[in-house]
């Protein structure tokens, strides 16, 4: 009786998982990603912003590994808190974006599909690990809707691990509690891992920005025809 069981749950699931990859292959052929103008200054203004901020700590980074190859320590040690320090600001500012993004998703009626994250993007074990969950929740959700707020969520709690990582990588260096070598490289995956996070994050920021294109230029057609 329980096998019965369990081979049913199972056919279910492999069932819902086929049609959801049908009608998501669907939905992907009739989009367009398209912004209207307004959309697409917006769409420029954001980015600009986010990757204004994000170059700060690209800088200090870049610092730090560069005059630890000359062998100033020291400075390292200064600019790593310094690329820490604006991560620490940077990374709430992406969150309440994604945070913006989710509620906006709410108002689109029809929703731009998304792709789910790929674990082989990222160095970190613990955010391969979330894409790899976002890819397999992803097809088991009804609609684009639901997967895009899937992924801001998984965004949104990689940023947080990815902060926590470089937290603890940088402290460690600065009282020297663990192997150099170690951190430094872990360090450099973080890195790695907030700029694949980043571009992620505004690739969901344009298909929104598309799905509520969309939904005005419906909007005219549908008063067209009413006339």
């Amino acid at each position: 009786m329980l096998w019965m069981i369990g081979l049913t749950a199972a056919t279910t699931l492999l069932v819902l998982f086929l049609l959801a990859r049908r009608n998501e292959q669907a939905v992907k052929r009739d989009w367009r990603l398209m912004l209207s103008p307004k959309g697409q200054l917006l769409y420029r203004s954001l980015e600009d912003k986010v990757l204004a901020e994000k170059e700060l700590a690209d800088v200090a980074w870049d610092g730090a590994f560069s005059v630890r190859q000359l062998g100033s320590m020291d400075e390292a040690l200064r600019l790593l808190e310094v690329g820490y320090k604006v991560i620490e600001r940077f990374s709430p500012n992406m969150l309440r974006l994604l945070a913006s993004m989710a509620v906006f998703s709410r108002m689109v009626a029809a929703m731009a599909p998304v792709a789910p994250l790929r674990p082989r993007d990222f160095r970190l074990a613990q955010l391969a690990s979330m894409a790899q969950l976002n890819r397999l929740l992803h097809h088991f959700l009804v609609s684009s809707a639901e997967r895009f707020r899937l992924r801001l969520y998984i965004l949104g709690q990689s940023f947080g691990l990815a902060t926590r990582a470089l937290l603890r990588s940088t402290e460690r260096l600065l009282g020297g509690q663990s192997p150099a070598e170690r951190e430094w490289e872990q360090v450099s995956a973080i890195r790695h891992d907030f700029g694949t996070l980043t571009d992620e994050s505004l690739q969901s920021l344009r298909a929104l920005l598309a799905s509520l294109a969309a939904q005005d230029r419906e909007r005219v057609l549908g008063n067209l025809d009413d006339d």
